[in-house]
Protein backbone atom coordinates (compact mmCIF):
# COMPACT_ATOMS: atom_id res chain seq x y z
CA UNK A 1 0.00 0.00 0.00
CA UNK A 2 3.19 2.11 0.57
CA UNK A 3 3.30 3.17 -3.21
CA UNK A 4 -0.10 5.12 -2.96
CA UNK A 5 0.81 7.09 -0.21
CA UNK A 6 2.00 9.89 -2.97
CA UNK A 7 -1.67 10.04 -3.07
CA UNK A 8 -3.49 10.22 0.41
CA UNK A 9 -4.23 13.97 -0.32
CA UNK A 10 -5.87 13.73 -3.10
CA UNK A 11 -8.20 11.15 -1.54
CA UNK A 12 -9.32 13.53 0.64
CA UNK A 13 -10.71 15.98 -1.64
CA UNK A 14 -13.42 16.14 -4.50
CA UNK A 15 -12.77 17.53 -7.70
CA UNK A 16 -12.97 21.23 -6.81
CA UNK A 17 -15.42 23.16 -8.71
CA UNK A 18 -16.65 26.70 -9.33
CA UNK A 19 -13.11 28.18 -10.34
CA UNK A 20 -13.92 31.36 -12.49
CA UNK A 21 -10.60 33.77 -13.06
CA UNK A 22 -9.37 32.32 -9.76
CA UNK A 23 -12.19 33.29 -7.52
CA UNK A 24 -14.86 31.17 -5.93
CA UNK A 25 -18.49 30.95 -6.02
CA UNK A 26 -19.91 32.72 -2.82
CA UNK A 27 -22.59 29.78 -1.20
CA UNK A 28 -23.79 28.48 1.50
CA UNK A 29 -22.94 24.78 2.75
CA UNK A 30 -25.50 22.90 0.94
CA UNK A 31 -25.63 19.56 0.17
CA UNK A 32 -21.88 18.60 0.00
CA UNK A 33 -21.18 15.96 2.60
CA UNK A 34 -17.95 15.77 4.09
CA UNK A 35 -17.11 13.09 6.41
CA UNK A 36 -13.83 12.53 8.30
CA UNK A 37 -11.83 8.79 8.13
CA UNK A 38 -11.29 7.44 11.35
CA UNK A 39 -8.55 4.75 11.06
CA UNK A 40 -5.57 4.51 7.96
CA UNK A 41 -8.01 2.64 4.97
CA UNK A 42 -8.12 1.27 1.73
CA UNK A 43 -9.69 2.51 -1.59
CA UNK A 44 -11.28 -0.24 -3.67
CA UNK A 45 -12.80 -0.06 -6.97
CA UNK A 46 -16.05 -1.41 -6.35
CA UNK A 47 -18.04 -2.52 -3.06
CA UNK A 48 -15.97 -5.52 -1.97
CA UNK A 49 -12.34 -6.71 -0.64
CA UNK A 50 -12.19 -8.76 -3.61
CA UNK A 51 -11.92 -5.86 -5.99
CA UNK A 52 -8.66 -3.89 -6.75
CA UNK A 53 -7.34 -2.03 -4.54
CA UNK A 54 -6.93 1.99 -6.14
CA UNK A 55 -5.50 3.89 -3.39
CA UNK A 56 -5.69 4.24 0.41
CA UNK A 57 -6.46 7.47 2.86
CA UNK A 58 -4.97 8.02 5.66
CA UNK A 59 -6.68 8.66 9.70
CA UNK A 60 -7.68 12.13 10.10
CA UNK A 61 -8.61 12.96 6.41
CA UNK A 62 -11.65 14.65 5.41
CA UNK A 63 -13.08 13.21 2.53
CA UNK A 64 -16.62 14.29 0.13
CA UNK A 65 -19.04 10.64 0.20
CA UNK A 66 -21.92 10.58 -2.26
CA UNK A 67 -23.82 7.53 -1.13
CA UNK A 68 -23.67 5.15 1.34
CA UNK A 69 -25.28 1.27 1.04
CA UNK A 70 -24.50 -2.29 2.83
CA UNK A 71 -21.84 -1.49 4.77
CA UNK A 72 -20.06 0.79 2.08
CA UNK A 73 -19.13 4.65 0.91
CA UNK A 74 -18.76 5.91 -2.63
CA UNK A 75 -16.49 8.55 -2.20
CA UNK A 76 -14.71 10.83 -5.64
CA UNK A 77 -11.19 12.03 -5.97
CA UNK A 78 -10.13 14.53 -9.03
CA UNK A 79 -8.55 10.97 -10.39
CA UNK A 80 -10.56 8.20 -9.21
CA UNK A 81 -13.47 7.13 -7.91
CA UNK A 82 -13.85 4.19 -5.59
CA UNK A 83 -15.02 3.18 -1.92
CA UNK A 84 -14.11 2.23 1.24
CA UNK A 85 -15.74 0.72 4.28
CA UNK A 86 -18.33 2.79 5.73
CA UNK A 87 -16.85 1.64 9.53
CA UNK A 88 -14.09 3.93 8.73
CA UNK A 89 -16.23 7.25 8.26
CA UNK A 90 -17.62 9.52 10.81
CA UNK A 91 -19.84 12.46 10.06
CA UNK A 92 -18.42 15.71 11.13
CA UNK A 93 -20.41 18.76 11.89
CA UNK A 94 -18.81 21.98 10.23
CA UNK A 95 -18.97 25.98 12.26
CA UNK A 96 -19.70 28.91 9.74
CA UNK A 97 -16.46 31.16 10.07
CA UNK A 98 -15.33 34.55 7.85
CA UNK A 99 -12.19 35.02 5.76
CA UNK A 100 -10.74 37.84 7.65
CA UNK A 101 -7.51 38.14 6.55
CA UNK A 102 -7.06 41.55 4.18
CA UNK A 103 -6.77 40.60 0.80
CA UNK A 104 -8.31 37.53 0.91
CA UNK A 105 -6.50 34.09 1.44
CA UNK A 106 -5.55 31.39 -0.85
CA UNK A 107 -7.39 27.41 -0.92
CA UNK A 108 -5.00 24.83 -1.04
CA UNK A 109 -5.80 21.42 -1.78
CA UNK A 110 -3.17 19.48 1.25
CA UNK A 111 -2.13 21.76 4.24
CA UNK A 112 0.88 22.80 3.14
CA UNK A 113 1.98 26.36 1.32
CA UNK A 114 3.71 24.07 -1.32
CA UNK A 115 0.55 22.07 -2.47
CA UNK A 116 -1.80 23.21 -5.16
CA UNK A 117 -3.66 26.41 -5.25
CA UNK A 118 -7.17 25.92 -6.02
CA UNK A 119 -8.48 29.37 -5.71
CA UNK A 120 -8.77 32.63 -3.85
CA UNK A 121 -11.24 32.99 -0.97
CA UNK A 122 -11.79 36.67 -0.56
CA UNK A 123 -12.22 38.43 2.62
CA UNK A 124 -15.74 38.50 3.78
CA UNK A 125 -16.63 35.76 2.88
CA UNK A 126 -18.26 33.04 4.80
CA UNK A 127 -16.72 29.04 4.88
CA UNK A 128 -16.96 25.95 6.51
CA UNK A 129 -14.54 24.89 8.85
CA UNK A 130 -14.78 20.91 9.62
CA UNK A 131 -11.46 20.27 11.43
CA UNK A 132 -7.97 21.26 11.70
CA UNK A 133 -4.43 19.85 10.00
CA UNK A 134 -1.48 20.72 12.29
CA UNK A 135 0.65 23.39 11.58
CA UNK A 136 -1.86 26.00 11.80
CA UNK A 137 -4.47 24.54 8.90
CA UNK A 138 -8.58 23.72 8.43
CA UNK A 139 -9.76 22.06 6.14
CA UNK A 140 -12.95 24.00 4.94
CA UNK A 141 -15.43 24.13 2.93
CA UNK A 142 -16.55 27.12 0.52
CA UNK A 143 -20.19 26.49 -1.85
CA UNK A 144 -19.23 23.05 -3.71
CA UNK A 145 -15.55 23.60 -3.15
CA UNK A 146 -12.89 21.81 -0.35
CA UNK A 147 -9.76 22.64 0.63
CA UNK A 148 -7.54 23.61 3.26
CA UNK A 149 -7.02 27.41 3.99
CA UNK A 150 -4.49 28.80 7.45
CA UNK A 151 -6.45 29.23 10.48
CA UNK A 152 -5.13 32.44 11.35
CA UNK A 153 -6.89 34.15 8.11
CA UNK A 154 -10.37 32.61 10.30
CA UNK A 155 -12.72 33.92 13.05
CA UNK A 156 -16.12 33.15 14.12
CA UNK A 157 -18.53 35.52 13.02
CA UNK A 158 -20.98 36.86 15.50
CA UNK A 159 -24.43 37.00 14.09
CA UNK A 160 -27.18 38.76 15.05
CA UNK A 161 -31.26 38.12 15.17
CA UNK A 162 -33.10 39.25 12.27
CA UNK A 163 -36.95 37.49 10.68
CA UNK A 164 -38.35 36.53 7.78
CA UNK A 165 -40.34 39.64 6.40
CA UNK A 166 -41.64 37.93 3.32
CA UNK A 167 -45.47 36.99 3.15
CA UNK A 168 -44.97 33.66 1.35
CA UNK A 169 -42.02 32.93 2.99
CA UNK A 170 -38.31 33.28 1.76
CA UNK A 171 -36.29 31.17 -0.56
CA UNK A 172 -33.37 29.80 0.53
CA UNK A 173 -30.60 29.61 -1.85
CA UNK A 174 -27.04 27.56 -1.86
CA UNK A 175 -24.93 31.01 -3.65
CA UNK A 176 -25.96 34.64 -3.45
CA UNK A 177 -27.55 34.41 -6.65
CA UNK A 178 -30.86 34.24 -8.09
CA UNK A 179 -29.71 31.47 -10.22
CA UNK A 180 -28.69 29.56 -7.06
CA UNK A 181 -30.22 26.29 -5.99
CA UNK A 182 -33.03 26.55 -4.32
CA UNK A 183 -32.83 24.50 -0.96
CA UNK A 184 -35.85 25.28 0.76
CA UNK A 185 -38.21 28.16 2.16
CA UNK A 186 -37.95 29.86 5.49
CA UNK A 187 -41.52 31.23 6.99
CA UNK A 188 -42.62 33.91 7.33
CA UNK A 189 -41.95 35.84 10.62
CA UNK A 190 -39.24 33.22 11.77
CA UNK A 191 -36.18 34.25 13.67
CA UNK A 192 -32.82 33.21 11.81
CA UNK A 193 -29.36 34.35 12.84
CA UNK A 194 -27.64 37.21 10.55
CA UNK A 195 -24.08 36.68 9.33
CA UNK A 196 -23.50 38.60 6.48
CA UNK A 197 -25.13 40.45 3.15
CA UNK A 198 -22.93 39.91 0.04
CA UNK A 199 -24.47 42.12 -3.10
CA UNK A 200 -27.89 42.00 -1.67
CA UNK A 201 -27.88 38.50 0.01
CA UNK A 202 -27.89 37.71 3.15
CA UNK A 203 -26.26 34.64 4.53
CA UNK A 204 -28.30 33.37 7.68
CA UNK A 205 -29.23 30.11 9.56
CA UNK A 206 -32.29 28.76 11.17
CA UNK A 207 -31.89 25.44 13.04
CA UNK A 208 -30.68 23.28 10.31
CA UNK A 209 -31.17 25.16 7.13
CA UNK A 210 -28.38 27.55 6.13
CA UNK A 211 -27.98 29.60 2.90
CA UNK A 212 -28.88 32.95 1.47
CA UNK A 213 -31.94 35.22 1.17
CA UNK A 214 -33.23 37.90 -0.13
CA UNK A 215 -31.42 40.40 2.14
CA UNK A 216 -34.60 43.17 1.42
CA UNK A 217 -36.60 39.94 3.03
CA UNK A 218 -34.74 40.24 6.27
CA UNK A 219 -36.28 42.79 9.16
CA UNK A 220 -34.98 43.90 12.42
CA UNK A 221 -37.06 42.09 15.18
CA UNK A 222 -39.95 44.02 16.42
CA UNK A 223 -40.15 45.39 20.23
CA UNK A 224 -42.44 42.78 21.54
CA UNK A 225 -42.60 43.06 25.66
CA UNK A 226 -39.33 45.22 27.08
CA UNK A 227 -41.27 46.40 30.43
CA UNK A 228 -39.12 45.53 33.44
CA UNK A 229 -40.62 43.18 36.30
CA UNK A 230 -39.66 42.40 39.81
CA UNK A 231 -42.71 40.64 40.83
CA UNK A 232 -45.50 38.59 39.17
CA UNK A 233 -49.59 38.06 39.06
CA UNK A 234 -50.98 36.78 42.14
CA UNK A 235 -52.85 33.53 41.24
CA UNK A 236 -56.29 33.61 39.98
CA UNK A 237 -59.16 33.19 43.04
CA UNK A 238 -59.49 29.91 43.90
CA UNK A 239 -55.97 28.58 42.32
CA UNK A 240 -53.14 27.64 44.06
CA UNK A 241 -50.49 30.55 44.99
CA UNK A 242 -47.33 30.43 42.73
CA UNK A 243 -43.65 31.33 43.33
CA UNK A 244 -41.00 31.91 40.57
CA UNK A 245 -37.52 30.33 41.43
CA UNK A 246 -34.56 31.77 39.67
CA UNK A 247 -31.48 31.33 39.37
CA UNK A 248 -28.64 33.36 38.25
CA UNK A 249 -25.15 33.01 37.10
CA UNK A 250 -25.18 29.81 35.85
CA UNK A 251 -24.77 26.67 34.49
CA UNK A 252 -22.08 25.15 36.61
CA UNK A 253 -20.90 21.99 36.11
CA UNK A 254 -21.38 20.98 39.93
CA UNK A 255 -23.89 22.91 41.70
CA UNK A 256 -26.66 23.29 38.71
CA UNK A 257 -27.10 19.54 38.23
CA UNK A 258 -27.77 18.88 42.28
CA UNK A 259 -30.27 21.67 41.83
CA UNK A 260 -32.05 20.27 38.66
CA UNK A 261 -32.14 17.13 40.80
CA UNK A 262 -33.66 18.53 43.41
CA UNK A 263 -36.26 20.45 41.65
CA UNK A 264 -36.80 17.33 39.92
CA UNK A 265 -37.62 15.59 43.34
CA UNK A 266 -40.36 18.59 44.26
CA UNK A 267 -42.03 18.71 40.19
CA UNK A 268 -40.69 22.04 40.36
CA UNK A 269 -40.41 24.66 37.41
CA UNK A 270 -37.35 27.69 37.28
CA UNK A 271 -36.01 30.18 35.66
CA UNK A 272 -32.40 30.06 34.84
CA UNK A 273 -31.12 33.42 33.81
CA UNK A 274 -27.35 32.26 32.00
CA UNK A 275 -23.99 34.13 32.04
CA UNK A 276 -23.10 33.57 27.87
CA UNK A 277 -19.42 32.53 28.74
CA UNK A 278 -20.68 29.72 31.70
CA UNK A 279 -23.30 28.82 28.70
CA UNK A 280 -20.65 28.29 26.24
CA UNK A 281 -18.85 25.94 28.68
CA UNK A 282 -21.85 23.52 29.87
CA UNK A 283 -24.19 23.49 26.69
CA UNK A 284 -25.19 19.94 27.58
CA UNK A 285 -26.39 21.39 30.97
CA UNK A 286 -28.31 23.90 29.33
CA UNK A 287 -29.69 21.31 26.90
CA UNK A 288 -30.79 19.09 30.58
CA UNK A 289 -31.99 22.34 31.95
CA UNK A 290 -34.25 23.00 28.92
CA UNK A 291 -35.46 19.23 27.77
CA UNK A 292 -36.42 19.43 31.39
CA UNK A 293 -39.21 22.06 31.18
CA UNK A 294 -37.45 24.64 33.09
CA UNK A 295 -37.27 28.32 31.61
CA UNK A 296 -33.92 29.48 30.27
CA UNK A 297 -32.67 33.54 30.50
CA UNK A 298 -30.46 35.72 29.75
CA UNK A 299 -27.94 36.98 31.99
CA UNK A 300 -25.31 38.60 29.46
CA UNK A 301 -22.29 37.35 28.48
CA UNK A 302 -19.68 38.83 30.89
CA UNK A 303 -21.65 40.00 33.60
CA UNK A 304 -21.33 43.51 33.55
CA UNK A 305 -23.27 46.34 34.68
CA UNK A 306 -25.03 47.59 31.26
CA UNK A 307 -25.87 51.07 32.39
CA UNK A 308 -22.21 52.10 32.02
CA UNK A 309 -21.79 50.33 28.63
CA UNK A 310 -22.46 51.82 25.30
CA UNK A 311 -25.26 50.73 22.97
CA UNK A 312 -22.73 49.10 20.95
CA UNK A 313 -21.89 47.24 24.21
CA UNK A 314 -25.31 46.09 25.54
CA UNK A 315 -25.89 44.79 22.39
CA UNK A 316 -22.61 42.59 22.28
CA UNK A 317 -23.39 41.62 26.03
CA UNK A 318 -26.97 40.56 24.94
CA UNK A 319 -26.88 39.03 21.70
CA UNK A 320 -23.79 37.22 22.77
CA UNK A 321 -25.69 35.31 25.35
CA UNK A 322 -28.91 34.85 23.26
CA UNK A 323 -26.61 33.20 20.60
CA UNK A 324 -24.75 30.74 22.65
CA UNK A 325 -27.87 29.65 24.05
CA UNK A 326 -29.46 29.05 21.03
CA UNK A 327 -26.89 27.06 19.50
CA UNK A 328 -27.14 24.77 22.91
CA UNK A 329 -30.77 24.39 22.61
CA UNK A 330 -31.98 25.74 19.16
CA UNK A 331 -34.52 28.40 20.76
CA UNK A 332 -33.70 31.81 22.27
CA UNK A 333 -34.17 32.83 25.77
CA UNK A 334 -37.44 34.03 26.47
CA UNK A 335 -36.93 36.55 29.49
CA UNK A 336 -34.14 38.65 30.46
CA UNK A 337 -32.31 39.67 33.68
CA UNK A 338 -29.62 42.43 33.98
CA UNK A 339 -26.87 42.00 36.03
CA UNK A 340 -26.98 44.23 39.77
CA UNK A 341 -30.87 44.68 38.28
CA UNK A 342 -29.06 47.88 36.35
CA UNK A 343 -31.34 49.24 33.48
CA UNK A 344 -32.18 52.33 32.13
CA UNK A 345 -33.94 53.37 28.93
CA UNK A 346 -31.25 53.21 26.74
CA UNK A 347 -30.77 49.40 27.90
CA UNK A 348 -34.39 48.27 27.19
CA UNK A 349 -34.10 50.21 23.90
CA UNK A 350 -31.76 46.50 23.39
CA UNK A 351 -34.50 44.39 24.85
CA UNK A 352 -37.20 42.50 22.39
CA UNK A 353 -38.35 40.36 25.73
CA UNK A 354 -39.06 41.25 29.39
CA UNK A 355 -36.71 42.53 32.03
CA UNK A 356 -36.70 40.39 35.07
CA UNK A 357 -35.61 41.53 38.61
CA UNK A 358 -36.61 39.96 41.94
CA UNK A 359 -39.22 40.47 45.01
CA UNK A 360 -37.06 38.21 47.37
CA UNK A 361 -33.41 38.40 47.24
CA UNK A 362 -31.60 35.16 48.78
CA UNK A 363 -28.86 37.38 49.28
CA UNK A 364 -27.36 33.82 49.38
CA UNK A 365 -24.24 35.06 46.75
CA UNK A 366 -23.39 37.17 50.35
CA UNK A 367 -23.78 34.85 53.14
CA UNK A 368 -23.51 31.68 51.81
CA UNK A 369 -25.56 30.04 54.22
CA UNK A 370 -28.52 27.60 53.72
CA UNK A 371 -30.34 28.61 56.97
CA UNK A 372 -29.80 32.32 55.83
CA UNK A 373 -31.59 30.97 52.56
CA UNK A 374 -34.71 29.76 54.06
CA UNK A 375 -35.34 32.49 56.30
CA UNK A 376 -35.41 35.42 54.14
CA UNK A 377 -37.91 33.42 52.08
CA UNK A 378 -40.05 33.03 55.20
CA UNK A 379 -39.66 36.76 55.92
CA UNK A 380 -41.18 37.86 52.59
CA UNK A 381 -42.98 35.05 50.57
CA UNK A 382 -46.04 35.51 48.66
CA UNK A 383 -48.12 34.66 45.84
CA UNK A 384 -46.48 36.36 42.78
CA UNK A 385 -42.90 36.50 44.57
CA UNK A 386 -39.78 36.45 42.22
CA UNK A 387 -37.00 34.59 44.68
CA UNK A 388 -33.52 34.92 43.79
CA UNK A 389 -30.85 32.51 44.06
CA UNK A 390 -27.91 31.49 42.26
CA UNK A 391 -26.83 28.48 40.87
CA UNK A 392 -23.11 28.79 40.98
CA UNK A 393 -23.27 28.72 45.18
CA UNK A 394 -22.60 24.70 46.31
CA UNK A 395 -24.58 25.90 49.92
CA UNK A 396 -27.53 27.23 47.87
CA UNK A 397 -27.54 24.29 46.38
CA UNK A 398 -27.43 22.63 49.63
CA UNK A 399 -30.34 24.89 50.98
CA UNK A 400 -32.54 24.72 48.41
CA UNK A 401 -34.77 21.27 49.43
CA UNK A 402 -35.38 22.79 53.07
CA UNK A 403 -37.10 25.68 51.04
CA UNK A 404 -38.97 23.76 48.53
CA UNK A 405 -40.44 21.75 51.32
CA UNK A 406 -41.51 24.86 52.99
CA UNK A 407 -42.80 26.47 50.36
CA UNK A 408 -44.86 23.07 49.42
CA UNK A 409 -46.28 23.03 52.97
CA UNK A 410 -47.28 26.63 52.77
CA UNK A 411 -49.20 25.32 49.53
CA UNK A 412 -47.15 27.29 46.98
CA UNK A 413 -46.95 25.86 43.29
CA UNK A 414 -43.67 26.70 41.28
CA UNK A 415 -43.77 28.41 37.73
CA UNK A 416 -41.49 29.70 35.73
CA UNK A 417 -40.91 33.38 35.33
CA UNK A 418 -43.11 33.88 31.84
CA UNK A 419 -46.07 31.67 33.44
CA UNK A 420 -45.79 34.10 36.75
CA UNK A 421 -46.47 37.22 34.79
CA UNK A 422 -49.48 35.34 32.84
Amino acid sequence: MKKFLPYVYAFCLTFLLGLMVGQLSASAEGSVKIQKINKDAVIYEEPSTNSAEIGEVAKGSFLKVTQASKGWTHIQTPELAGYVTSDVLVKVKSEGYLVIQKGGTTLFTAPSQNAQHIGQLYEGRMVYVYGTAPGGWSFVQYGENIGYVATIALKKPVPTKKQINAPNGAELRLTASPNGEVLGTIANKMTVQHYITLAGWAYVEAGEQKGYVKASELANIQLTNNKVYNKGVPAPKGSKKRVALTFDDGPDAKVTPQILATLQKYDAKATFFMVGKNVSKNATIVKQIYDAGHEIGNHTSNHKKLTALSIAGVKQEVNGTSNAIYAAIGQYPTVFRPPYGATNDQVRSVMTIPSILWSIDTLDWKHHNPDKILAYVKASVKDGSIILMHDIHQTTANGLDNVLLYLQKQGYEFVTVSEILQ
